[in-house]
């Protein structure tokens, strides 16, 4: 059984993203947000898009590695500050309502999120949510009330089993738009 204690989550160097796109582990098809829904490996989005963003401060990536191996990267997450807003949603969640925020909340948007093939399906992706959240909590000092997302379908179910609440297309009320997560529930 995995034991968080044995990993930790860390910012990803240069080399990190020079190694990550010279083996195409993280691949699957997310869409590439600057290519019309094209779809890319997310070893592209990780090695193109992100780091060039990073030197803007526009967002961060983090790698999760077992403390004995800290040059083994198991998971990636980027994330970047984000504004979501509740405005063009009909219902706001009852555990936001009356909160002191308006529609808007400050909050951390997951750009992307990838666990390695030959690690998927072992509880990798849990453990390195939930450091990610657990990093966001003590770094945050404006606020941060929210982490959100926008899902790929196939990956809503492990986003509900970690705690976050779906938020439905408003022209289409099964298909999930958006997903997010209250920080400090």
């Amino acid at each position: 059984m995995l034991q968080p204690s044995d990993f930790s989550l860390l910012p990803c160097t240069e080399e990190d993203f020079l190694v990550i796109a010279s083996w195409r582990h993280f691949c699957f098809p997310p869409f590439d947000p600057t290519a019309d829904d094209d779809p890319v490996s997310l070893d592209t989005f990780f090695c193109n898009v992100v780091p060039n963003e990073d030197e803007e401060h526009f967002s961060k990536t983090y790698k999760l590695v077992k403390k004995a191996k800290p040059d083994d990267i198991l998971a990636l997450a980027s994330i970047a500050n984000s504004g979501f807003s509740f405005g063009s949603y009909e219902n706001k969640p009852a555990n936001l309502r009356n909160t002191g925020y308006n529609e808007d909340f400050p909050s951390v948007m997951l750009l992307a999120f990838g666990v390695r093939l030959d690690w998927q399906n072992r509880g990798i992706g849990s453990v390195a949510f939930k450091k990610l959240l657990q990093m966001i909590r003590k770094s945050s000092i404006a606020g941060v009330r929210l982490l959100t997302l926008h899902p790929l379908e196939s990956a809503v179910s492990f986003y509900k089993s970690l705690g976050c609440i779906e938020v439905f297309n408003e022209d289409c009320q099964d298909e999930v738009e958006s997903m997010f997560i209250d920080i400090w529930q």
